[in-house]
């Protein structure tokens, strides 16, 4: 990122085309072009560049949902992003991305409360078991680890209670052991907390 984070936040996504402050809130499913060529060149640089933009269907995203991608992408300073229509959509997501039915999750213990609902009683019925580690003793998170260990899911600082962990600890220790790495970066914001920049696989924000 060239400019400060605070000039990137004032000046970023105005759409100065249409003269407005912000860019149209754009709901669309249906795609119009004026040609079969146009549509064709579209779909073919949407196959070369996923993320840049080339929608030939709604369901693939709109003008106002790649600039929202856009400006978390340059926040998060990461390769891409995922929208999802709720935040515990994205727990969700970064959860079933790498995770398969025999594999176990190592969660903070003082994780977003629905998320402990997720990922303590709802994986059971997919054989996915969900060990809880005290954020204050990594030495308790490494001992937990075990060959079937898949992910650790990490909230810092945690709800409601907000405890804070050493973070590259966790990203080496995850890295020693080959283990993906999820962040909720809610509460700390991409303002405030850089997770990818720090090793970590993946960042939610809610």
């Amino acid at each position: 990122m060239s400019k400060s984070f605070k000039t990137f936040l004032k000046h970023t996504a105005k759409d100065y085309y249409n003269q407005s402050v912000n860019p149209p809130v754009v709901r669309a499913s249906t795609i119009i072009f004026k040609s079969m060529d146009e549509l064709r060149k579209t779909q073919a640089k949407g196959k070369k560049n996923p993320i840049g933009g080339h929608f030939d269907y709604g369901r693939q995203g709109t003008s106002t949902t790649f600039i929202l991608q856009q400006m978390l992408r340059e926040m998060e300073e990461c390769h891409h992003v995922f929208l999802t229509p709720t935040g515990f959509g994205s727990v969700f997501l970064s959860i079933f991305s790498v995770v398969r039915p025999g594999d176990e999750i190592l969660t903070a213990d003082p994780v977003y409360y629905p998320t402990r609902l997720l990922t303590e009683d709802f994986l059971k019925s997919f054989n996915i078991k969900t060990t809880f580690y005290d954020p204050h003793d990594l030495n308790s998170l490494k001992s937990k680890i075990t060959k079937k260990t898949k992910l650790i899911y990490v909230e810092s600082p945690g709800s409601n209670s907000f405890e804070f962990q050493d973070l590259s600890k966790i990203v080496s220790i995850a890295k020693k052991h080959k283990l993906f790495t999820a962040i909720d970066n809610t509460w700390a914001t991409p303002y405030f907390l850089k997770p990818i920049k720090l090793g970590f696989d993946m960042s939610i924000v809610s």
